[in-house]
């Protein structure tokens, strides 16, 4: 095997060097790192199984994989399903290493048969094959999910539990702006996503923002709406509000005035300030000269 391993280094070497890219069918060479891909899966599960990630001082498979493939915990986690699901889906198997599906679809079949355990053993392989060459990948996914309903449905109904569980959102200032980053749950996901859809239109042949400016701007609105209704709790006696210090010799853009502060610390541009409270398109409109600016 080292000679094997040794030998397809020198022609991937060889390839990635020498083969001009305006020669190379995109799909065909998705199609050859797919099949490394399903070979990848099988390689880590069986070495997992001979306890290599014991041996090497890992509590975990999927440990032992990201640390040494280089990997996030999601990435491991699926070639070690797909490595295992394979060896009781032999067609599937085969239609991967042959390359007459793609890895991703045969990962969707394989993350159903680990879903559904027992009650996947009926699992029709030659369908989900034909699904497979027949439908996106986000269909796929769906009838996934679909099929597992009628299947097992105390088991989805378990799982969507447990993902709701997951449901977070960070926000942090980060070099005067602020990150944010979270998972939602399907419902609160869909109206959220819904409600920043209708604000994040362009605006106009003179928008020029991209549409993740127009999905932040619109997000941006839709805080200052709620602010602005007067209907969140208080807190602490006080609606949630925006507080800014600034001085008259700011807000006219004099030389050496003190900047302008959201809070302590956090600095903004006076121009900033007299756009505030931002209203249709938020401070983006404002900027383009659709609105007026407020004092």
């Amino acid at each position: 095997m080292p000679s094997e391993l040794e030998s397809l280094r020198a022609v991937v070497s060889d390839f990635v060097r020498d083969a001009d890219e305006l020669d190379i069918a995109p799909n065909e060479l998705r199609s050859m790192i797919d099949q490394l891909e399903g070979k990848f899966a099988r390689v880590v599960r069986r070495r997992s199984e001979r306890g290599d990630h014991l041996a090497s001082g890992h509590c975990s498979a999927v440990s032992w994989v990201m640390s040494t493939c280089t990997m996030s915990q999601s990435a491991a986690s699926d070639r070690l399903c797909v490595g295992k699901q394979l060896e009781s889906l032999p067609e599937v198997a085969v239609k991967l290493s042959s390359g007459e599906i793609g890895y991703q679809s045969a990962s969707v079949i394989c993350h159903l048969s680990d879903k559904l355990g027992e009650k996947g053993e009926s699992l029709d392989q030659a369908q989900w094959i034909g699904y497979a060459g027949e439908f996106s990948i986000k269909d796929l996914n769906r009838l996934s999910n679909h099929t597992r309903y009628v299947v097992d449905p105390n088991g989805f109904d378990r799982e969507t539990e447990e993902n709701y569980a997951e449901r977070f959102l960070h926000i942090s200032e980060m070099n005067g702006m602020y990150h944010l980053s979270g998972v939602m749950d399907p419902e609160g996901g869909s109206a959220l996503k819904s409600a920043v859809d209708s604000l994040a239109k362009r605006l106009g042949g003179d928008d020029i923002r991209t549409p993740k400016q127009r999905r932040a701007d619109a997000l941006t609105e839709l805080t200052y709406h709620a602010m602005e209704a007067g209907t969140l709790p208080k807190r602490h006696g006080v609606r949630p509000h925006i507080t800014v210090t600034t001085t008259l010799e700011g807000l006219k853009g004099e030389l050496g005035a003190a900047a302008s502060e959201l809070q302590p610390g956090m600095l903004v541009s006076s121009k900033t300030v007299l756009h505030l409270p931002a209203r249709r398109g938020g401070r983006a409109a404002k900027r383009l000269g659709w609105g007026r600016a407020q004092a």
